[in-house]
């Protein structure tokens, strides 16, 4: 008797499967990101913010028709920021660049081709830079380097919602608005809290594999 419920579970978990498998759509295919990204940081004075862009692979795998994952991979993630004071004639420009690789495995809800994902992203820094320019009226501009020691990873809570449109049986087009939360700070100074938010508009062009 046990015998035959091991058989039946297992059948039953076997065409489950099957069906699953039998209505799973992969397509990948190049992404290409802009973003906004505001800076933030204990006792920081003034609006930090900037734009950069990205570029790279993106997954997306249905399982039926609701549910699935989607999995998104940045290379030279930029996240750029700046600020500019002016006292007099003086004006200070303080601009900060970093890129990262971002990784953002998420799981993903669609209906109908508008879709939502979420989950978590991991950022790998490949450079980081920086500068302030002060300009006198009348003078040439004096720029002087910035060295902030980085971390080198970054973790982040990526929630976004996104629409596909069907271009052929084997083509379509994504779009997507992400927000990146910051869960990390960015730049290694103790005791002083900081960190970027991002929001990024996403194009790609996905194939069915």
């Amino acid at each position: 008797m046990k015998s035959f419920k091991h058989i039946l579970v297992f059948s039953i978990l076997f065409f489950m499967s099957a069906n699953i498998l039998a209505q799973t759509t992969v397509m990948i295919g190049p992404r290409v990101t802009g973003n906004f990204n505001i800076y933030n940081q204990k006792g920081l004075t003034g609006t930090w913010n900037g734009v950069g862009v990205g570029f790279g692979p993106t997954v997306d795998v249905t399982f039926g028709k609701h549910i699935g994952i989607m999995v998104n991979l940045t290379a030279f993630d930029m996240r750029n920021f700046s600020n500019s004071q002016t006292q007099g004639n003086t004006t200070q420009e303080q601009s900060l660049t970093l890129s990262y690789l971002a990784l953002d495995p998420m799981f993903k809800a669609e209906f109908s081709g508008f879709y939502m994902v979420a989950g978590p992203s991991l950022g790998i820094k490949l450079n980081s830079s920086g500068e302030t320019t002060v300009t006198v009226t009348g003078q040439a501009p004096q720029i002087t380097p910035i060295n902030i020691e980085t971390k080198s990873l970054r973790f982040d809570i990526a929630v976004g919602t996104g629409y596909t449109f069907k271009l052929s049986s084997d083509m379509a087009l994504g779009t997507d608005f992400m927000a990146y939360i910051p869960l990390t700070d960015t730049y290694n100074t103790p005791g002083i809290s900081n960190s970027i938010f991002s929001m990024k508009l996403g194009v790609a062009l996905k194939f069915k594999i």
